[in-house]
């Protein structure tokens, strides 16, 4: 995508993303170490940075079937990928897809699949 948002439609969904004013704070976790049978060892996280996202309202029915706790959607350019965490007040979720929408030919935002972090304590 160029730099900006010269289309159209590309400045709409920037504008109704940013007017819904939640800001995610997106982290990355660093894998290091050796695999263990659930997968590689997460030891530390860095922070990417914060992007405007929309939260987008499903019945819980529509969530089980995405086999998500939460969708929101973020700028093509926000550098999300799965596996990070997104933020969003004191909720943490880990992102479990990226699928890019197009609109004739233009992506035009992301929508994230987000599953809720669950701490023991």
């Amino acid at each position: 995508m160029k730099p900006g948002y010269p289309n159209q439609a590309q400045k709409e969904v920037k504008w109704l993303i940013e007017q819904s004013g939640v800001t995610g704070k997106v982290t990355r976790p660093n894998v290091g170490g050796e695999g263990s049978f659930f997968g590689p060892n997460e030891t530390a996280e860095e922070e990417v940075g914060t992007v405007p996202t929309e939260m987008q309202d499903l019945p819980q029915k529509d969530l089980s079937e995405l086999g998500a706790d939460a969708v929101a959607h973020v700028l093509p350019d926000s550098g999300v990928q799965e596996q990070d965490f997104l933020a969003i007040g004191e909720t943490r979720y880990r992102v479990t897809e990226v699928k890019p929408h197009n609109f004739f030919g233009t992506m035009t935002h992301l929508e994230l699949h987000l599953e809720r972090e669950r701490r023991d304590g």
